[in-house]
């Protein structure tokens, strides 16, 4: 029976030093993973309608995981590249600051800044042109580039947008039936550059047939040049449905068309806003 105790007593302390060493190895692993490096965010818009001058802009570069949540000890230099795909022409709407085709991270440090001079008096006044930036890798194996933020899409935009200057005959339509939600006369608000608001969304807005829903109307987009981007965004500005979309501004009229959804209940409806300028 002694023997039997022995032999058991021997087992349970193999497995807690088996135990500990595991858990010793994995948290060696975890501290030694490489830090991702990416870029803030993936589009940024640069929008000039008159020259002046040269202006800087920059654009974070991030450490944006890894390690084990301390600073990087080392500078990490970051490669880069324009992509194939890119419009833009160096010399015209842009210049580097730098052509050496690198940035580097300081040690201690979690990110760094990507200068660019903008030439504002070299924007096309019809056509947006983009850069598009990819990082290609980093020195050494502390660091890795991030796959859904390795590139970042620089627009120059130098055509102004005069859409709120109209009234509009507004005809909104669902599309699964072709049921007509709304056909009425509206405006359009200016919020910023190149940024505006409907009166109405859907069923939704003063003198629609559900005008009494309160908060602020209709929702917000932008347009560059003719083509129009409603990113996500609460309904009305007010509730949890989210708003999402496209549209485009025909050339000839000045007419806008918008497509568009609206979520309930987590599935989304479908509508057609038709804006023809009076």
């Amino acid at each position: 029976m002694k023997n039997i105790k022995l032999i058991l007593t021997a087992v349970f302390v193999a497995s807690m030093v088996t135990g500990c060493l595991v858990d010793d190895e994995e948290n060696t692993s975890f501290a030694e993973s490489p830090y991702v490096i990416g870029f803030e965010t993936s589009f940024a818009n640069e929008s000039y309608f008159e020259d002046l001058g040269v202006v800087e802009a920059n654009y974070p570069l991030n450490v944006l995981g890894g390690g084990d949540g301390t600073p990087i000890e080392n500078d990490i230099v970051v490669n880069y590249e324009i992509a194939s795909s890119s419009t833009a022409v160096e010399g015209q709407e842009f210049d580097f600051v730098d052509n050496s085709g690198t940035l580097t991270i300081p040690a201690g440090s979690t990110f760094v800044n990507f200068p660019l001079n903008i030439n504002t008096g070299n924007f096309d006044p019809n056509t947006p042109t983009s850069l598009i930036l990819k990082l290609t890798g980093t020195n050494g194996d502390s660091s890795v580039i991030s796959e859904l933020n390795d590139e970042l899409a620089i627009t120059f935009v130098g055509c102004q947008s005069q859409l709120n200057q109209y009234t509009y005959q507004v005809t909104t339509t669902r599309d699964a039936d072709g049921g007509v939600e709304n056909s009425q006369l509206e405006t359009i608000s200016l919020l910023s550059v190149n940024t505006f608001r409907t009166a109405t969304v859907g069923p939704f807005g003063p003198g629609a047939r559900r005008g009494d829903i309160g908060g602020t109307n209709g929702f917000t987009f932008e347009d560059v040049c003719g083509t129009i981007t409603i990113s996500s965004q609460n309904l009305v500005s007010l509730y949890s449905n989210q708003v999402y979309g496209t549209g485009e501004v025909d050339p000839e009229t000045g007419n806008i068309t918008f497509k568009y959804a609206i979520t309930f209940s987590g599935a989304p409806t479908f509508y057609t806003s038709v804006f023809v300028r009076q």
